[in-house]
């Protein structure tokens, strides 16, 4: 063997030094999955980041573009209220509304004697809920945030809802797809429109949709049942809604006590119990305003089914035009209605949609959906079935620990044995935390007291508790607050009807003769009488006002007095265009009025208006007598008095 075959052999031999391995990279991909599954309030996290920042994002962007129009006319109800709750004085509380609002508003209101009040005084959250914010804000600012809030609570509520029966991705396109329409943006302002549509998602995802249900969900149906009556006057929404899902039970499974009846029970008590309450309470006339002067059953059959033609013709004109998300969401939800009429979805879905249609052809107008938000929720879970229909098989199912524990719901409320021991399969349980301090606390006096050792769909008590206690903060603040209404406002006497004598009169800014506002009014109503404009100007939004009618179309009609002359209110009329004809012509005598040839047989002046008989000719000739009451004005210098009572003599 040669030397450098030895020294090739050596270098064989000896061994190479290896690079120490590369050390691993986090699993940055994996981690990022598990923190976008976990769950908030029942919601993914990857799921609310795909909804929300862009709607905040978007509804904090319209908030300090539109400036103004955060303070909508109805506003000038719930800002004075707000102001009235924290300790000030009406008088002051109208004040410090008119620098906010431009929307004329006066002591009267929130008279006694004002139907519109008597509606308003009921919805007490919403003031209530606003007073921290506007301790951080002002009246301005802090009276946005529930309203924006509602809109984040209905999208929440509603995710999860819909995520426990489709699953996630079905989640981020529906309520996606509702988070981008009009009614979510352009209702978040200094109203209850947005508070209420968020209640009725709680109730909506606290149903026994595709499952049982535990006390704590029917705790949950109660409060929300309360406190959505506390703002708006849809409280058959949820009746409805749980009656629908009972009757479709009751279809399928032959028994009246099938999972739906303990929701139908709690829902039909609480809003029962409040509706009696609020007619022992307020002056309501919920027949009057279905009925609209009718006075037989089948005269408000008719009437109803009119306007019901009319809500929907508004309602649809206005998503086929301007929301097309919107109008595919609803037909998404009709088709499901239709293809899978089996599912609770659908049940709940046609409830809504039924008592919607009840609500709104009592108003007999749809305004840009406003009135329909109360369905969103149930449409969301309906569109959510067409949806699954479509794409499910290319998407991932429900959550499985939501699938889980629906599953264990209905097999311990059907009492399915979990094993050959015949054990009751157990609820899951969230952790108790690494300290035990939840174990611990379950398992004191207190703990059991409060139910926290049962599981989670059991634990009533608590919430029932909170929900009082929140309740009786709301009326305790709210009673000796905003309920209490302001004297009388009559239409004639001009002192009566400004108040006068009370700390509520407002001193008038000018005082133009009678004559000039009767010219202004006879104007005003002519317009209206020849299909333009309002009448709100001349005439007051909603004091009363006292004139004849002269047929049965007229305003008032079934309600007439001894001496042929009603009240009516304007506001009454809304955007009901026949009803204000009718008063135009009513108070012009037919269009023939001379205003002209007014010559006053008598006058008696106020320091706040006037009270004159007058006398006019119309175009024929005909002299005419009549009665009128007028105000100064209050809000501007330039503008006509009021006339609060426009009488001619039969």
């Amino acid at each position: 063997m040669s030397a450098d075959t030895a020294v090739a052999e050596d270098k064989k031999t000896v061994p190479q030094r290896r690079r120490p391995p590369l050390p691993r990279l986090p699993d940055v991909e994996g981690l990022v999955a598990r923190l976008m599954s976990r769950e908030v309030f029942g919601v993914q996290l990857g799921v609310l980041l795909a909804i929300l920042p862009v709607f905040v994002l978007s509804i904090g962007f319209g908030l300090v573009s539109r400036q103004g129009w955060n303070h909508p006319p109805d506003s000038r109800y719930y800002l004075p209220m707000m102001a009235k709750d924290m300790g000030h004085p009406w008088a002051e509380a109208v004040r410090m509304n008119r620098e906010i609002s431009p929307n004329h508003v006066a002591p009267w209101f929130f008279a006694e004697n004002d139907p519109t009040w008597q509606m308003v005084r009921t919805r007490l959250l919403y003031p209530v809920l606003s007073i921290p914010f506007i301790w951080m804000w002002g009246l301005s600012g802090g009276s946005m945030a529930i309203p924006v809030l509602g809109d984040i609570l209905f999208l929440w509520a509603t995710a999860r809802v819909v995520q426990r029966l489709y699953g996630p991705a079905i989640t981020i396109i529906v309520v996606g797809a509702f988070s981008t329409v009009g009614p979510i943006f352009g209702f978040a302002w200094a109203g209850t429109d947005t508070l209420g549509m968020g209640l009725a998602a709680v109730i909506v995802a606290n149903l026994p949709i595709e499952r049982r249900i535990g006390k704590a969900n029917l705790a949950w149906l109660g409060i929300a049942s309360v406190f959505i009556a506390l703002t708006r006057q849809v409280g058959v929404l949820a009746p409805a809604m749980a009656g629908a899902g009972w009757l479709w039970a009751l279809a399928r499974e032959r028994t009246w006590r099938n999972r739906w009846l303990g929701s139908l029970v709690v829902t039909s008590a609480v809003t029962l119990f409040l509706q009696v309450l609020t007619m022992m309470l307020v002056k309501t006339d919920t027949v009057g305003v279905l009925g609209r002067g009718q006075t037989t059953y089948w005269g408000i059959f008719r009437q109803f089914v009119h306007y019901l033609k009319i809500v929907t013709q508004e309602a649809v004109s206005y998503m086929w035009n301007e929301q097309h998300v919107l109008l595919g969401l609803f037909v998404a939800a009709g088709v499901t209605l239709v293809v899978r009429f089996k599912s609770d979805a659908a049940a709940v879905f046609l409830g809504a949609a039924a008592s919607t249609y009840l609500i709104t052809a009592g108003l007999g107008f749809s305004t840009l959906m406003r009135y329909e938000m109360i369905m969103f929720p149930a449409t969301a879970v309906a569109a959510g079935g067409l949806v699954q229909l479509m794409l499910g098989q290319y998407l991932p199912g429900a959550v499985p620990r939501q699938a889980a524990e629906s599953a264990a719901v209905a097999a311990r409320a059907a009492g399915i044995e979990a094993d050959a021991d015949g054990a009751d399969t157990p609820l899951p349980r969230r952790g108790t935390g690494r300290l035990g301090l939840g174990l611990g606390l379950a398992r004191s006096a207190p703990g059991r007291f409060l139910g926290l050792d049962q599981p989670r769909e059991e634990r009533w008590k608590p919430h029932l508790i909170l929900g009082s206690i929140a309740l009786a903060i709301v009326v305790g603040i709210s009673v000796p607050g905003s309920w209490r209404s302001t004297p009388t406002a009559p239409a004639q006497d001009s002192y009566a009807a400004a108040q006068g004598g009370t700390p509520f009169a407002v001193t008038p800014l000018a005082k133009p003769d009678a004559i000039t506002s009767l010219v202004w009014a006879f104007n005003q109503a002519t317009e209206v009488a020849n299909g333009h404009g309002m009448l709100d100007g001349s005439f007051d939004w909603v004091h009363d006002t006292r004139y004849r009618p002269t047929g049965p179309k007229d305003p008032g009609w079934a309600t007439r007095d001894k001496d042929g002359t009603t009240i009516m209110h304007i506001n009454a009329t809304g955007m009901d265009q026949p009803a204000e004809i009718a008063f135009g012509n009513a108070v012009t005598l037919n269009r023939t009025v001379n205003k002209d040839t007014i010559h006053l047989l008598s006058r008696k002046t106020s320091e706040y208006g006037e009270d004159v008989v007058f006398t006019v000719e119309d175009k024929f000739g005909k002299v005419h007598q009549g009665r009128a009451t007028t105000l100064y004005p209050i809000w501007e210098k330039t503008a006509p008095g009021l006339v609060t009572a426009l009488i001619f003599d039969s």
